[in-house]
């Protein structure tokens, strides 16, 4: 029987930090892992969730990402950062401080690199979610709140579609494994979250509108 290769599949890029690392993570259910099961056989979804990173560190490695992926451009990116931006500036995280206003700048400029090195890639933000402070003191809930609020208001000047994590799972820290990263059940929230946002705003790169790869 005959059969096609992988090297036409579609590619997915999940862009991040911990949460987005974790989500490689099969044992918790990760929402990525949960992503490479829906694009079975239609496209290959890669991690490249950095534990720790933040949108100051990205900056400088989109351009290695798009040289990584020149020969095989994404089809689309999700950009899943301010988690670690949000840290408080007198917290033992403060090294991972960045102030709001570079957050948006350095958003809005790895756009302009993503959209400039791959011109038919779609994009899409998550916001950080939701903080349990009592469980990750490093953070805060209402600080975080300013990055997530941030980041939505650039998503509309960009036209880049975003999920408001933050909003969403306000009350649900039930869905934190340690007050910052998603356990079992808030990725499961996390990856339906994701599936409706690619639904409603890139219909064509849903599972059903892919074909089959072999």
């Amino acid at each position: 029987m005959g059969y096609r290769t992988f090297a036409g599949a579609p590619l997915i890029v999940t862009l991040g930090d911990s949460i987005t690392q974790n989500g490689a993570n099969p044992e918790i259910l990760g929402y990525q892992v949960l992503l490479t099961n829906d694009y079975v056989r239609k496209a290959d979804v890669v991690n490249r969730g950095l534990s720790g990173w933040t949108t100051r560190g990205w900056l400088s490695k989109v351009p290695l990402l798009i040289e990584e992926w020149r020969r095989k451009p994404p089809c689309l990116i999700t950009v899943f950062l301010g988690a670690n931006d949000a840290a408080l500036i007198n917290s033992p995280d403060h090294q991972q401080h960045v102030p709001v206003d570079e957050y948006v700048a350095n958003l809005t400029h790895m756009v302009t690199l993503i959209r400039a090195g791959f011109p038919l890639c779609k994009i899409l933000f998550l916001t950080p979610p939701v903080v349990d402070d009592a469980r990750w003191p490093s953070r805060a809930n209402l600080e975080t709140k300013k990055y997530a609020a941030a980041c939505v208001h650039l998503a509309a000047s960009l036209d880049v579609p975003v999920v408001d994590f933050w909003t969403a799972l306000q009350g649900r820290t039930d869905l934190l494994a340690d007050g910052l990263h998603f356990n079992r059940q808030g990725n499961v929230v996390a990856h339906q979250m994701i599936v409706d946002a690619i639904a409603e705003h890139f219909p064509h790169l849903t599972p059903a509108a892919l074909p089959s790869e072999f």
